[in-house]
């Protein structure tokens, strides 16, 4: 059994990979804290998040996390902690079934990209209610570091976990 594929080894295995995952994208996250609210947001723990392209089980981790590292928000309120995690689940199963639908190479940055703009409408939308910011200029500011941390991290870590288990199909 590899350790670069969680999916083997049952539920335990799964449950344990993402719970990891969901801690390392906290941490990441708050580690450039500053920069990880408002209109212009950079959250470093954002470039794990194609994970769920090979792991399914990082979705509601996601969704935690960034429901915790909302709390340090300068905006916290209801909707950055409920509809944040709500749209990270929702945009964590439309990259997982866009990923296995397109299927390739192609799919999983198709995938990715499309993750990152549900995140960023979400963002957009916290910051125009919350902030007063327009949703446009906010959606294109958060949609940049979206689209370059994802689509990144889809380049790093699926590409490397698929090199690492060849013959995987996505699940």
């Amino acid at each position: 059994m590899s350790l670069m594929d969680p999916a083997k080894g049952g539920p335990a295995r799964r449950v344990a990979v993402a719970g990891v995952v969901g801690a390392l994208y906290v941490v990441l996250s708050l580690l450039v804290a500053p920069l990880a609210f408002g209109p212009v947001q950079f959250r470093f723990g954002e470039v794990l998040k194609p994970l769920v392209i090979m792991y399914p089980a990082t979705i509601p981790a996601f969704a935690v996390g960034v429901g915790l590292v909302n709390l340090f928000s300068p905006v916290a309120g209801g909707l950055e902690l409920v509809l944040m995690p709500v749209v990270n689940l929702a945009g964590g199963v439309l990259c997982w079934a866009v990923a296995r639908r397109v299927g390739g190479l192609v799919g999983t940055y198709v995938a990715s990209a499309l993750f990152a703009l549900v995140i960023s409408a979400g963002v957009a939308t916290v910051l125009h209610f919350a902030a007063g910011l327009p949703y446009l200029v906010a959606f294109g500011s958060v949609a940049v570091s979206e689209l370059v941390l994802l689509l990144l991290g889809n380049a790093v870590l699926v590409r490397r976990f698929q090199e690492a288990s060849p013959g995987r199909r996505l699940t």
